[in-house]
């Protein structure tokens, strides 16, 4: 039996000592790391047991366990665990570690399943304080703890999340004092947030996510307006002849057509001068105009957006 007294260690957060404990009498505090804090996450009292994975797996312990009082604990090793299997029928072991690897393979995919629901919330919160942001970055560790009153995610699940979506290519980590996370485009988060709410709501495809030929005529727009651009009336303006000659270097032998375009002007994403008509080729236009952030905007949501489903999960169980 092992006895230990007010403010004494059973295990650290991270050691490898192979070993099951029950406890019999008191009390454990359980404190994990959170960055460069550590935070307490409740108690364990008395018949719990802790660290079967560290006995069955081999694995570390995900906590710090601190004696709130006098705690009695029974201390279970490998080699304990062995004598006794030497007395019990030779399929009990493989059994068991089987057991435990299927119970441990469950809980990571429900961790996994845990930080997937939890996104959409991510994304409102992050949306949120990017409205008070001018460069696009915001702290984390606000952004976690809203998380974990909304969603109950914890620290680590968060951070694992956001470095997903930094592994897309639509943010960054930015180590400091304070961790921030850094938007390449600020209205990112809410255009996701909005986009995915109306795809679970109406269970239709919303206007913002665009076909391949409205990406490509969009794509094409940004493209001409970086180097040709002009800026009048608040919108950015590029001639018909640039864009149809951007639109063949950037996409060559695919046909410029108007119909992707249609459905850009009925949703208010680019507009042309003289009104766009049906009936009209495209080189009966002077002009296309649009507000361009918000069309760079729209291009990196139909970048990012297909990205969810299969990357980000993928990014998330290299990190697990």
């Amino acid at each position: 039996m092992k006895r230990l007294q007010p403010r004494d260690i059973l295990v650290k957060e991270g050691d490898v000592d192979g070993k099951l404990y029950i406890v019999h009498k008191g009390e454990l505090l359980i404190q994990r790391k959170e960055g460069s804090k550590t935070k307490s996450d409740g108690v364990i009292g008395p018949n719990s047991i802790i660290g079967e994975d560290s006995l069955l797996l081999g694995t570390a312990h995900p906590c710090t366990l601190c004696a709130t009082d006098s705690v009695e604990v029974e201390e279970i090793s490998q080699e304990d665990l062995k004598n006794a299997f030497a007395k019990q029928p030779n399929w009990l072991s493989p059994l068991l570690h089987f057991m435990a690897k299927r119970a441990k393979k469950l809980e990571e995919n429900q961790k996994t399943k845990n930080k997937i629901h939890a996104l959409p919330s991510l994304l409102f919160l992050a949306a949120k304080y990017l409205k008070k942001s001018e460069n696009g970055t915001i702290r984390v560790e606000p952004l976690i703890e809203d998380l974990r009153s909304i969603n109950g995610l914890g620290y680590g699940e968060t951070f694992e999340l956001l470095r997903a979506i930094c592994d897309l290519g639509a943010a960054e980590l930015l180590p400091g004092e304070h961790t921030q996370i850094h938007f390449y485009r600020k209205n990112l988060p809410q255009l996701l947030y909005r986009t995915i709410l109306a795809r679970m709501n109406t269970k239709k495809i919303p206007n913002t996510l665009l076909s391949a030929n409205e990406q490509t005529l969009l794509t094409t727009f940004a493209s001409v307006a970086k180097t040709k651009g002009q800026n009048r009336q608040g919108s950015t303006f590029v001639s018909q002849k640039d864009f149809s000659q951007k639109y063949k270097e950037i996409f060559p032998g695919i046909k410029l057509t108007r119909r992707g375009f249609e459905n850009l002007v009925r949703c208010g994403y680019l507009y042309s001068n003289p009104d766009f008509q049906s009936k009209q080729n495209f080189e009966d236009y002077d002009e296309f105009y649009a507000d361009i952030e918000a069309v760079k905007d729209l291009v990196e949501l139909n970048r990012v957006y297909p990205l969810l489903d299969k990357r980000l999960l993928e990014s998330m169980e290299k990190k697990s």
